[in-house]
């Protein structure tokens, strides 16, 4: 019965993903923002979501430290994955080489690097609560590099002009509401998260890290795909590097509602593991779109077939160190 509840809050932020997809889209053209910029800032923030609320829930009602930076971390491996996803569905040769390089994407991805080793350094290093405070520090900065940046054009231009004659009052409604379902989704998953990590026997870090991680990254995979769907290749990139950045800046507010001593001091130094995995994967999609990767292997990017075997790598090795 557990499980099927499971499946029932994953089905549930998956359709409110796919609602929150369609209508920022339908923001963008509507107040004629670049797709980049809402896919960085505002799309990344709200698929983000899930992580928020199930990563808090997990801090202040279950005193599950090590689930809810698992979450985070291990949705920072997901969502670089996403890429390797959108390859299998592109189907026309490597994804990265169709995808055109932005600065946005560079900057988001930089910042979620840094952000990520600023984490590490938490976990290895006596910083106290001084590394989430930088954490938050560090996350504005970018938001308002990232702002700066928007002023640069998107490489889709296209607007959908019986869009831009909709009701603005309704577009956003529609997000808040999806939004809140997201939310109401995510609390309900925390909790279930945490009783099958006893059940399974599996462990809180394990489990935050990859199945918590994969279902709260589920409104990132339907956002890349349903973007992917539309040719909005800026809407998916934008908010794949986006997530990331503001799933590690909840670890600032997972310390702000902690008790006891600092967040990263009482957890697993095993998550160092998985920020690392994060890091050479975020780094190797970057890599991928900046050199334009050509080469394919049965229809799919051999960036992506690198990204697989890293990702297998890791989670074997961090099954093995539950």
């Amino acid at each position: 019965m557990i499980w099927l509840k499971f499946l029932i809050s994953a089905a549930i932020i998956v359709w409110a993903g796919i609602r929150l997809t369609y209508y920022v889209d339908q923001l963008s053209d509507r107040l004629q923002l670049g797709k980049v910029w809402l896919g960085v800032v505002l799309l990344g923030f709200i698929t983000s979501l899930p992580e928020v609320i199930s990563s808090l829930s997990a801090v202040i009602f279950l005193n599950a430290d090590d689930l809810a930076l698992g979450n985070l971390l291990g949705s920072n491996n997901f969502n670089p994955m996403l890429l390797v996803v959108m390859d299998v569905v592109y189907r026309k040769g490597s994804i990265t080489n169709a995808i055109v390089p932005h600065r946005s994407y560079r900057a988001a991805a930089g910042f979620a690097v840094v952000l990520t080793v600023i984490v590490m350094a938490g976990l290895w290093l006596p910083l106290g609560r001084i590394s989430s405070f930088i954490i938050a520090g560090v996350y504005f900065c970018g938001m308002r590099y990232l702002a700066c940046l928007e002023k640069e054009p998107s490489t889709e231009t296209k607007k959908d002009e019986s869009v831009i004659q909709r009701s603005l009052s309704g577009i956003v409604g529609n997000i808040v509401f999806s939004s809140i379902l997201v939310i109401g989704a995510a609390i309900w998953l925390a909790g279930l998260a945490d009783n099958l990590a006893a059940q399974t026997g599996l462990g809180r870090t394990f489990f935050g890290s990859i199945f918590l991680a994969l279902v709260t990254s589920l409104p990132e995979m339907v956002v890349s795909l349903s973007a992917l769907k539309l040719g909005a290749f800026d809407l998916a990139v934008g908010n794949i590097f986006g997530s990331n950045m503001t799933n590690i800046f909840i670890v600032s507010l997972c310390e702000v509602f902690h008790k006891g001593g600092a967040f990263l001091s009482g957890v697993s130094q095993t998550h160092i593991l998985t920020a690392t995995l994060s890091i050479v994967l975020t780094c190797v999609a970057v890599a991928g779109i900046e050199l334009k990767n050509k080469k394919s292997f049965l229809g799919v990017g051999l960036d992506s077939f690198i990204m697989i075997l890293l990702f297998l790598i890791g989670t074997q090795i961090l099954y093995q160190l539950r």
